[in-house]
């Protein structure tokens, strides 16, 4: 779909110098008046905060003066003659107290009592002969009678009673205590402070409020209305403001400012609170911010003005430009197209202009060849096309001929395979049962290298096994807990010789660790990594162990060899793989050891590395994770010899050789063998007997295309006989050990050492 110019609406270039001018001035002018707001704001808050904290703190400085100058005016009357005087008579006494009162209006009652507490003279008379040793202002007193400084003065506020006690001793000319004079003043007095701090803030705060709260949070004076629940709180607060939410959702200004005293008298304790309703307290401050942000928005006017007026002279000459160059793509031909400006534009316009007319010229000088290479280009394609097809059929024709190659390899190694197999199986055998027949030392030490050259080659053969088995999925990771060391012991019991005759060093540590493993599988990983490291090293030794870091066991194996090279350290790891330089001899091996060792590792999920330096040794790493139980040392087993004295075995293979010497090996172990050689004769011989048979040892690739495993399952179907059956083949292609596996019927691949032959066949005999 083509859109033609006027499909859609674009936005000029005025419009768009403008728009971007309008964001970037509107974020300045934002960000500004943002923080002019801000801090203005914030000024003027704490501004009036403090104001109503020092319209606080001044009346507390007033009802502290008030209060020094009623205390004063009684260290006065202590001090007079009529007091100090033992002697004094009550007239005396009576007259100065009755005139104190009289003179301040706020003095509710004044009196002198001894120093057992009983009033001695009273104003009015009233309380004479009282106890009020336990009056606020008795005690107070009495308990300062120790200090030696006894100008500090005790006012006090007793609960339920609206008066203010202060009491001061009475010293004699000796300076001892005889009694002391107490003063009542009611606290009514605080009311004219209170209105006149009320009637001085009137005119910059009409909704101030003064109250006065005692220690506890009782309102002394004032509506407690306007503080309710608040009034605990504000009662602990220290000197300062805060705003607060009051019960019915109102924001309170609160000033406040504590009496603590001062000028040799202690304070009240009580609070000064100045309260204000926060909205009309911050009134100006919402004003403040309405005029910064007008004044902001006025100045963004002007500015967007003034960007109006310059986008338009900037884009009105590139508007220009713009029209004469649409004119450019409606022409038929670019011959003769020019572009003009205006003469009122600026020096960069009209070069840009000139710069266009260039382009123009050299377009119009490339057009007819443009239109030579359109004409010649169909034709290279039509002959590049053609030629493209004849190399994809070279290529099919390539890689079929590469399959049917690689199709013919793979039956012939299966074929080469399964021939060789068969002899050195024989061979085996053969080799077993002439090392039971010799004598002597020479002929010993002859069948003795026959059967090591002859374990080699079952080496190989069983390593390509393991490929194979690993090609075909069948094996499977049966983890458990076990301890690694009686498996570590295990291996080395089998290469401790093999390291004492290349005069080597062969280290063990001992570890009782356990780990969560399949053991079968890393006794392999172990034998392949072990022997590997014995036929490398050349001098020293090998040292296998443990370490544990954490939840995982490290299982190590070091060397004093040549090292691995940091370029091979991967290589090492794939199939045939093989060095030519063995430390004892040429390298029999196939180079398949390290495959193995790295495809079960990745089988198992157990992490495996190499450490090496060229010609300082190499070291090979398993990572396993260590088991969360502790394992006791198993008991030691008793290996016993195998034994198939009286038992009747079947056997059947369509080599000779491969009969002879399985019959021999068998009759050898006391065994009663009956050799067959084809399927027809071993199926006469279990129709003839098949009871007494104790197991069948059978080739699964015979004569005439039969098939070893079908034949077992036929005689199972069939007689319904129960015979153990143990399937021997040399075939070891995965679909053929797949198929064996899913069998369900024992199985072993050609070579097989004698030994495990022979432990294998006396398992299942008695089983």
């Amino acid at each position: 779909m083509v859109l033609s110019s006027k499909s859609i609406t674009r936005p000029g270039l005025r419009g768009i110098l403008t728009g971007t001018l309008l964001v970037l001035i509107a974020a300045l002018i934002f960000s500004v008046t943002a923080v002019v707001v801000w801090t203005a704001t914030r000024e003027a808050q704490r501004s009036i905060g403090r104001s109503l904290a020092d319209l606080s703190a001044y009346m507390r400085e007033a009802l502290e003066s008030d209060v020094y100058e009623r205390w004063r005016q009684l260290r006065t009357v202590a001090t007079l003659q009529a007091f100090v005087d033992p002697n004094s008579s009550y007239r005396q006494q009576r007259s100065i107290l009755d005139r104190l009162k009289v003179n301040v209006e706020e003095v509710v009652w004044i009196g002198f009592a001894d120093a057992n507490g009983r009033v001695v003279s009273a104003s009015g008379g009233v309380g004479e002969g009282s106890d009020v040793s336990n009056r606020l202002w008795y005690r107070a007193a009495r308990l300062r009678s120790s200090s030696s400084n006894d100008l500090q003065g005790q006012s006090q506020a007793p609960a339920g009673e609206r008066v203010v006690e202060i009491g001061t001793n009475v010293r004699d000319a000796n300076g001892e205590v005889i009694g002391t004079l107490g003063l009542l003043v009611n606290w009514d007095w605080l009311g004219h402070l209170r209105r006149s701090l009320i009637d001085r803030s009137r005119d910059r705060q009409s909704d101030l409020e003064v109250l006065v709260l005692d220690r506890d949070g009782r309102i002394v004076i004032g509506d407690p209305n306007i503080l309710g629940s608040l009034a605990a709180v504000v009662a602990r607060r220290s000197d300062g403001y805060e705003i607060e939410k009051s019960a019915d959702g109102r924001a309170l200004l609160i000033g406040t400012s504590r009496a603590a005293g001062g000028r040799g008298i202690e304070g009240l304790g009580w609070q000064i609170v100045v309260a204000s309703s926060a909205a009309v307290a911050f009134a100006p401050v919402d004003t403040l911010r309405r005029q910064i942000i007008a004044a902001g928005g006025i100045v963004g006017l002007m500015v967007l003005a003034a960007g109006w007026w310059v986008a338009g002279r900037i884009a009105s000459p590139l508007q220009a430009i713009a029209a004469r160059a649409d004119r450019v793509g409606l022409a038929d031909a670019l011959d003769g197209v020019v572009i003009e400006v205006p003469q009122s534009s600026s020096k960069e316009v009209v070069s840009l202009a000139a710069s266009l007319q260039g382009m123009i010229d050299r377009l119009a000088d490339n057009e007819e060849a443009l239109k030579h290479l359109a004409n010649t280009l169909e034709l290279r394609v039509v002959d590049r096309t053609a030629e493209l097809e004849a190399a994809n059929r070279a290529l099919s024709a390539a890689r079929d001929d590469a399959v049917a190659a690689t199709a013919a390899k793979s039956r012939f190694l299966a074929a080469a395979s399964h021939d060789l197999r068969q002899p050195l199986h024989a061979l085996s055998l053969f080799a077993n049962a002439l090392a039971r027949r010799v004598s002597g030392d020479e002929p010993r030490r002859l069948v003795a290298n026959m059967e090591t050259t002859l374990g080699s080659l079952q080496d190989m053969f069983n390593a390509l096994l393991d490929v194979s088995r690993l090609d075909a999925g069948i094996v499977e990771a049966d983890k458990r807990v076990f301890v690694i060391g009686d498996l570590l012991e295990r291996v080395a019991a089998g290469f401790r010789a093999q390291a004492g005759a290349h005069g080597l060093e062969f280290r063990l540590v001992p570890s009782r660790l356990a780990v969560v493993s399949d053991p079968i599988l890393i006794e392999t990983v172990l034998r392949n990594l072990v022997g590997n490291a014995l036929k490398f090293t050349e001098r020293g030794g090998v040292l296998v162990g443990v370490r544990r870091r954490g939840d995982t066991a490290i299982l190590e194996i070091h060397d004093t060899g040549p090292g691995v090279a940091v370029e091979d350290r991967d290589r090492i790891f794939e199939e045939f793989e093989r060095s030519k330089h063995a430390a004892h001899g040429q390298n029999d091996g196939l180079g398949l050891g390290l495959s193995i060792v790295k495809r079960l590792c990745n089988l198992l999920d157990h992490p495996v590395s190499v450490a090496s330096h060229k010609g300082h040794g190499t070291v090979f790493r398993v990572e396993l994770p260590v088991a969360d139980v502790v394992l006791l040392p198993a008991p030691a087993a008793v290996a016993a010899e195998p034994s198939l004295a009286g038992r009747r075995i079947l056997v059947l293979d369509d080599e000779p050789m491969i009969v002879d010497a399985l019959a021999r090996t068998l009759r050898d172990d006391g065994a009663d063998v009956t050799a067959t050689g084809s399927a027809e004769e071993a199926t006469r011989a279990l129709a003839a007997d098949g009871a007494a048979f104790d197991l069948a040892v059978i080739d699964l690739q015979l004569d005439h295309g039969v098939d070893g495993l079908e034949l077992a399952h036929g005689w199972r179907t069939e007689g319904g006989r129960g015979l153990p059956m143990l399937i021997v083949t040399g075939s070891t292609d995965p679909t053929t050990l797949a198929r064996l596996q899913s069998s369900g019927i024992a199985w072993m691949t050609k070579p097989v050492a004698v030994p495990a032959l022979r432990a294998k066949v006396a398992e299942m005999v008695a089983a």
